[in-house]
């Protein structure tokens, strides 16, 4: 619940803001800079020229105690840290983690909690995106769903005891994508009949729908503990490199290039990484959203056009027994 000075906060930022793609991750830091100091903030997928990199930097400059930067390879790591700049007051520290595998996974989580008993904000922001051939992780899940989905289910609830400890109630942020539109989590068979009826596109939009199911589903379980959870759909942003294992008939055939192709002229704005990752920032700092758990952030604002299957209540629990069976761990609310 809003306390009396997130509720003054709120009417101030009502005031003042005009939340839309005009933001940028450095503007809505600087606005939410008395709220980022301190905290002890965890973010996954690190990597040069990605969304997340570029949140870590707009957060830095402003003195969270502690940024847990996670990425698949250590060279990933020190790049987004050289390229945050100047020192902030607060330290930075990397951790290995390979949502492709639940070992890592595991391992990862045991980092974060030598690092840190306290974590305020886990940003799940690692992802991959239309993989072009049926490929499944060390465990043995569909790439998308494995890896975007069930990998930051498991670190997500392996840190909750270290989120639930937040003095002001921590938040996690899950990046989806408009793409969740595309088709709800099949809940009886995650993993394309093994592979025979696998689609790029599908596999990715089912794992993004799912990401927006686990929010629903955080914000159910433990909203009551204090406990936020948004989803971001950060928008189409043509600079990172998230887009690199599409080939380009694949782009011709989802009717996005021509067939000389050259890209069609987008049916929706791009943005730029900075206006994109301002969603970010705003979802897991901002106060003006605190009666809004649960939901999806797009442009900085509250983003109503969601496709109703992520708002059902049962969807989410649905995804969540399924997720806990495909990990072969349980964890309570």
């Amino acid at each position: 619940m809003a306390s009396a000075n997130d509720r003054e906060d709120l009417k101030g930022l009502q005031r003042e803001a005009n939340y839309d793609r005009s933001h940028t991750s450095d503007s809505m830091a600087a606005r939410l800079a008395n709220r980022i100091a301190g905290k002890s903030v965890v973010i996954t997928g690190v990597s040069p020229r990605g969304l997340g990199a570029d949140a870590a930097r707009a957060i830095y400059k402003h003195n969270p105690k502690l940024l847990i930067l996670a990425s698949r390879t250590k060279a990933n790591i020190q790049a987004v840290i050289d390229s945050i700049g100047s020192p902030g007051a607060g330290n930075v520290e990397g951790i290995l983690l390979d949502l492709s595998s639940l070992d890592s996974v595991r391992a990862a989580a045991g980092e974060v909690l030598k690092l840190t008993p306290v974590v305020d904000v886990l940003i799940n922001n690692a992802a991959v995106m239309m993989v072009p051939e049926y490929t499944t992780t060390k465990n043995g899940f569909e790439m998308h769903f494995g890896i975007n989905h069930l990998g930051h289910f498991l670190f997500t609830n392996l840190l909750m005891p270290a989120l639930l400890k937040s003095v002001d109630g921590a938040r996690v942020v899950n990046v989806s994508a408009a793409a969740h539109r595309m088709t709800l989590v099949n809940f009886e068979d995650p993993n394309f009949a093994n592979g025979t009826k696998y689609e790029p596109l599908l596999g990715y939009a089912q794992s993004k729908c799912a990401n927006l199911l686990f929010s629903h589903a955080l914000a159910n379980r433990y909203g009551s503990q204090g406990l936020l959870s948004f989803g971001v759909d950060p928008g189409a942003v043509p600079d990172t490199q998230i887009s690199r294992l599409i080939s380009k008939e694949e782009l011709i055939r989802q009717g996005w290039f021509n067939e000389d192709g050259t890209p069609k002229q987008a049916t929706i704005l791009p943005k730029t990484i900075q206006q994109a990752s301002s969603s970010y920032i705003m979802a897991a700092f901002d106060p003006a959203i605190l009666d809004h758990n649960g939901a999806c952030i797009t442009s900085c604002i509250v983003d109503d056009s969601v496709a109703p299957y992520v708002l059902d209540r049962g969807n989410a629990e649905k995804l969540w027994v399924l997720s806990e069976k495909l990990i072969g761990q349980e964890f309570g609310s």
